[in-house]
């Protein structure tokens, strides 16, 4: 994998759970992410669309899925190449991805969110909890942030077989901005096209 040399393991603020050469790659994904994900494909009317690009033997194992179940990344992959097949704007996958990460993250972000009105808490608090946050939807693979100043950060996901995925490309990004803006004004997400490769991405964060 292609990496940028300024980003090293031991100088990260937020470390993979194990050593990347012996981090197994995600093998399971939360439905509770993909049912959302489906939700506001209905909520767009893209749902039969998305039924029609979704191969028939995957359309019992991800519609009848029972809702906190783990499922088999195999059923992660069906699912997000066929939202990739709709076609989508950046516009239409961003405001999808944030819709999912509050529907799915918001419950447990929403007690530092009140103690960020009390006490300040920034996004590096937030940061801090992105592989706890990980950890809710992916078995296998990880998270490690990097600081670049007071207010900028570099997210690095490794392990993750969704990550070539064009949508999941762009919809990710709205994903952790989605997890961010909730603690300050504003949020700028970019690429960092030396951490992309065919299990991993990165982005890069700068919030005022």
């Amino acid at each position: 994998m292609t990496r940028l040399a300024t980003f090293r393991d031991e100088q990260a603020f937020l470390a993979l759970p194990m050593p990347r050469e012996r981090l197994p790659r995600a093998t399971m994904i939360r439905s509770t992410w993909i049912g959302s994900s489906l939700q506001a494909l209905r909520e767009r009317q893209l749902y039969d669309r998305y039924l029609e690009h979704l191969p028939r033997e995957y359309h019992a194992p991800i519609l009848e899925s029972v809702a906190g179940s783990w499922l088999p990344m195999s059923l992660g992959v069906a699912h997000y190449r066929a939202c990739d097949a709709l076609g989508l704007s950046k516009r239409e996958s961003w405001d999808i991805g944030v819709q999912v990460t509050r529907k799915v993250h918001g419950t447990s972000l929403g007690l530092a969110i009140r103690l960020a009105k009390q006490t300040g808490v920034t996004p590096w608090t937030v940061l801090a909890q992105l592989g706890r946050l990980w950890d809710r939807v992916y078995q296998g693979g990880g998270v490690s942030v990097f600081k670049n100043g007071p207010k900028e950060a570099v997210v690095e996901i490794v392990g993750w077989p969704l990550s070539p995925i064009p949508y999941v490309r762009q919809s990710m990004p709205a994903v952790v901005h989605g997890i961010i803006e909730m603690f300050c004004t504003k949020v700028f997400t970019s690429d960092v096209p030396g951490l992309a490769s065919t299990s991993s991405l990165g982005l890069k964060l700068q919030w005022v």
